[in-house]
């Protein structure tokens, strides 16, 4: 009752006294110090203020506005520097992801994911449902990552799962439908008319020798002949379909968050669909002040369909382009017409589908479980023990009445069942001891030192079989001919000690410390451990006395780090002598198939990098800037030894690769009002790559088109260069090296083109955000400039005369050249002339896509009260909307390519379009109801 003043607060405002009246209006100001996000990074958590390292968060309504199967594909566009490519599109692939560059040749350039505490295998994201995700922190430089050790130099991606809440259980059902289709009609092949008139000008083919007579087609039966436009008869409608039901709550004590959710998608091509049912349970227990336990677990089950990605007629994206135009895929009747020939390859690609079944299903269960000890008030001991268990079986089966089936034995037993099993346990242990205290109010302390155990264990079974007597009954133990199995264990070790600590002075000046030392069993007996370091520094310059007047400015920190990470990623002996199995005089025989290497070692990172932090206007502006510098050095490759030796070559560390660039992201909200919001965010990331050195600064070769060379960019083009035409007698003519005109071809021509790479010179995004009361609309674009990707399709398509057997680019029969003097970049047409592999199928692939767009609408509260609802959204996603692009393939964002002949995945990065299977234009409408 003595009280003259009151003292008014508020989560994230700045705290107000005011005199004591009868009628009191106090307006509460926003106050960034206390709105200061804590996020997951290494080994704990932090409030972003006093980060000194690079750390992107993507958070939960970030993801699920792209409708993807595997949750890392909605990570484009998400982090500056972040390149994320969606390799194949394919139901359940995920994406390739690069941090800052690539940073190794043969080692892998994956990121290191991390869920929950629990380090995760990339090969299967599309077991883990993107609901389930709370956010992602991104780690980008030593600060951040130099704690991860051996496994860090390609960047963190940490996976937080959504936790339960004390209080009311609420409950959450979501249900989604939408449909797929190709993303572009890019298909100028030649009808039926077109090829035909083709063949006959060539006098070769059906054209030259399909008339009436036996000779050269007439014009009118080239005009009546059906026509077969293969792109509308193997692309469809694809159709997907998801249900989600999760639950939420708990007391003070006890929290759970539980999931399931069921998952169907058809793609756009028959043969092609994924299924997926997962599950979560999280649960959180405070057993007392002191002691808090956890468990973290998810289970996912799904069956994919696969489909041959092979360069020949097995592929049906192949066949969009190889199948002649004249040829119906069905007979009159509705059976497969067998009489059509693709490649030279006697093979509907329907009855191929229907009759050759393949799918691959798989499971995988990831848990954690966690303790934290508070042993005294400044001391924590926390440990986490998890597991990350991956299980597959694919099944292949060509039925004996099969048209593959007699291609591959024609004279022999028919029908072929292939089961390849695999299995991946990996379980970890980690132990940490945390210390924090501040003192005085301004000298904030922390360390965290601790160990942490890890284990791996593969294994496969490969059993295989021949002679089926129908294909209705497909049992392996059935097969009766060419019986066998094969098998595969193999497994790794790893023993690690790690430290941190860190010191923060008045919020303004941080200092943090960062090491680590890794032992693994994949290393030379010599090699086996190393350290890993790092140290960053901050400074938060908003809270310094000459700018806390400055009430435009809302936050003003610079940071920078330095320190060393590794790779680990090869075989699990590549190190070790190996011994391969064969048979002599039927007898089981070993050999040595590798010679041991005792100094085989990690490849290192050395990163620096800089940065500012800043925010504007009561954070209604913010930008954040980077500049890197990552040497990776002791690269893994192949060296030459003595012949004596009775080995060609081992794997030692002897290259080195440099990359630096810069990142920088923008956002602003527009407008922020209690009815209208209206947001707008970019970024935009340049990273420059250059190979140091090499083994005897040999080159090394990645398929035909590319190769590693010091002194270049990593998977550079070397070329020979395409001229043109020569308007007097339509030769094709190219570059000599010394860059005179000739119009022959010669292979040692070929130059490195520095200046035409696969990596893109730069790539980002841009998207805004409209609100209005309960009504959402969302975008995000995605860009991509000054990387070129040879396109192999049009290598077959614009042959020349050399494939008359399949179809081909209608730009042969109109722009092709037929007299002096025409001016054309397609030569004349002769049977068995030559396309040579050359610059002139390597294409611009710049690219700017709608990569995502929703449109929402969350009903007022007032109206879901009767209903017993606490909130109701219906929505609509876009997902690939429209591209821009000169690039004239299917889809100029290029992954993975077939599995024979030029793989893309064979080398440092995605340089070559083949047959593969394109992304999809989707469409999904969805509804959010919860309880």
């Amino acid at each position: 009752s003595s009280a003259k003043t009151l003292q008014i607060s508020y989560i994230g405002m700045q705290t107000q006294e005011v005199a004591i009246k009868p009628n009191l209006r106090v307006v509460l100001k926003s106050d960034s110090q206390m709105v200061d996000e804590v996020v997951v990074v290494a080994y704990g958590s932090a409030k972003k203020s006093s980060l000194t390292g690079s750390v992107d968060i993507v958070k939960a309504e970030q993801l699920t506005k792209v409708p993807v199967t595997s949750f890392d594909q909605a990570l484009q566009g998400k982090s500056a520097g972040v390149q994320v490519t969606a390799a194949t599109g394919r139901p359940g692939a995920g994406a390739n992801i690069k941090i800052r560059g690539t940073s190794s040749i043969s080692a892998g350039s994956d990121p290191l994911y991390v869920i929950d505490g629990v380090p995760m295998s990339s090969t299967d994201f599309a077991s883990i449902n993107a609901n389930d995700i709370e956010y992602m922190s991104i780690l980008k430089d030593a600060s951040a990552t130099a704690i991860y050790g051996s496994r860090g130099s390609n960047g963190v991606i940490l996976v937080t799962t959504k936790k339960g809440k004390s209080g009311k259980t609420t409950f959450s059902i979501r249900a989604q439908y939408g449909i797929s289709t190709k993303t572009t009609d890019k298909f100028e092949m030649m009808n039926a008319q077109e090829k035909l008139t083709y063949e006959r000008q060539l006098g070769s083919g059906y054209g030259a020798t399909g008339g009436a007579n036996g000779g050269a087609m007439t014009d009118e039966e080239i005009a009546a002949h059906p026509s077969t436009n293969w792109a509308d008869e193997i692309f469809r409608t694809g159709a997907t379909q998801l249900y989600e039901l999760n639950m939420s709550g708990g007391s003070e004590k006890t929290k759970f968050y539980i999931s399931g959710q069921y998952y169907d998608q058809d793609a756009i091509v028959p043969g092609s669909y994924l299924t997926r049912e997962t599950a979560r349970i999280n649960v959180e227990h405070t057993v007392s002040d002191r002691l808090k336990v956890g468990v973290a677990t998810s289970a996912g089950i799904s069956k994919e369909g696969l489909l041959r990605t092979d360069r020949n007629a097995l592929n049906p994206f192949n066949y969009v382009y190889s199948a002649n135009p004249y040829d119906a895929p069905f007979n009159e009747d509705g059976s497969y017409n067998t009489d059509i020939t693709v490649g030279g390859v006697p093979l509907n690609i329907f009855e191929n589908i229907d009759n050759n079944p393949s799918y691959i299903n798989r499971l995988k269960i990831v848990g954690a479980f966690n303790l934290e000890w508070k042993i005294w008030d400044e001391i924590k001991y926390v440990t986490v023990a998890g597991v990350d268990f991956n299980q597959a079986i694919q099944y292949q089966y060509n039925k004996p009445e099969s048209q593959l089936s007699n291609i591959l034995s024609p004279d022999g037993p028919k029908g072929y069942r292939n089961d390849n099993f695999t299995q991946r346990a990996t379980w970890l242990w980690t132990n940490m001891l945390t210390y924090e205290k501040t003192f005085n109010s301004v000298h904030a302390v922390k360390a965290v030192v601790g160990m942490e155990a890890q284990a791996s264990k593969y294994r496969r079974i490969n059993a295989m079989v021949e002679g089926f007597a129908t294909g209705k009954l497909d049992a392996i133990s059935i097969g009766s001919t060419n019986k066998d199995v094969l098998g595969t264990t193999t497994e790794w070790k790893m023993l690690s000690y790690l430290g941190s600590a860190g010191y923060t002075y008045d919020d303004k000046y941080i200092l943090d410390v960062a090491l680590r030392r890794d032992g693994s069993s994949r290393f030379g007996a010599d090699n086996q451990f190393g350290t890993f370091w790092a140290v960053g520094l901050g400074w938060n310059m908003e809270r310094e006395r000459f700018l806390e007047n400055i009430e435009w400015l809302t936050r003003l920190k610079i940071r920078g780090s330095v320190g060393t990470s590794g790779n680990n990623n090869i075989g699990d002996y590549a190190a070790q002598g190996v011994y391969g199995y064969g048979s002599y005089n039927s007898e089981s025989t070993a050999y040595p198939s590798r010679l041991p290497n005792p100094n085989l070692s990690w490849e290192k990172s050395m990163q620096t990098s800089v940065g500012l932090d800043a925010s504007f206007f009561d954070s209604r502006l913010s930008v954040t800037f980077d500049l890197y510098k990552r040497k990776t050095t002791d690269l893994l490759l192949a060296t030459r030894l003595s012949m004596t030796s009775g080995f060609s070559s081992r794997i030692d560390n002897v290259g080195e690769m440099e990359n630096k660039g810069y990142e920088l992201a923008i956002s602003g909200d527009v407008i922020r009002t209690n009815d209208w919001t209206f947001s707008l965010n970019g970024m935009i990331s340049q990273n420059k790559n250059k190979v140091l050195k090499l083994y005897e600064g040999n080159d090394i070769t990645i398929g035909w088109n590319s190769l590693v060379s010091e002194g270049h960019p990593i998977n550079v083009y070397k070329m020979v260069r395409w001229a043109g035409v020569n308007p007097a007698n339509g030769d094709a003519l190219y570059y000599t090296k010394d860059g005179k005109i000739t119009n022959v071809y010669n292979s040692d021509d070929a130059v490195i083109l520095d200046d035409k790479t696969p990596d893109p010179k730069y790539f980002g995004s841009f998207g805004a955000k409209l609100a209005y009361k309960g009504i959402e609309l969302s975008g995000d674009f995605y860009f991509s400039g000054g990387n070129y990707i040879y396109n192999h399709i049009n290598f077959f398509t614009q042959s020349d005369g050399s494939m008359i057997d399949q179809n081909l680019d209608k730009k042969l029969l109109y722009n092709q050249w037929t007299k002096p003097g025409d001016i054309t970049n397609i030569p004349k047409q002769s049977l068995n002339n030559q396309s040579y592999q050359s610059t002139r199928y390597l294409e611009d692939a710049s690219y700017l896509r709608l990569r995502n767009i929703t449109l929402a609408y969350t009903l007022p509260k007032r109206w879901l009260k009767p209903l017993r609802m606490e909130n109701l959204r219906i929505y609509a996603q876009g997902l690939n909307l429209f591209t821009i692009t000169n690039f004239s393939g299917l889809d100029p964002e290029v992954g993975d390519s077939p599995t024979t002949g030029l793989a893309a995945t064979a080398g440092p990065a995605a340089s070559v379009l083949d047959f593969s299977f394109p992304a999809a234009r989707t469409i999904m409408f969805g509804i959010e109801i919860g309880f």
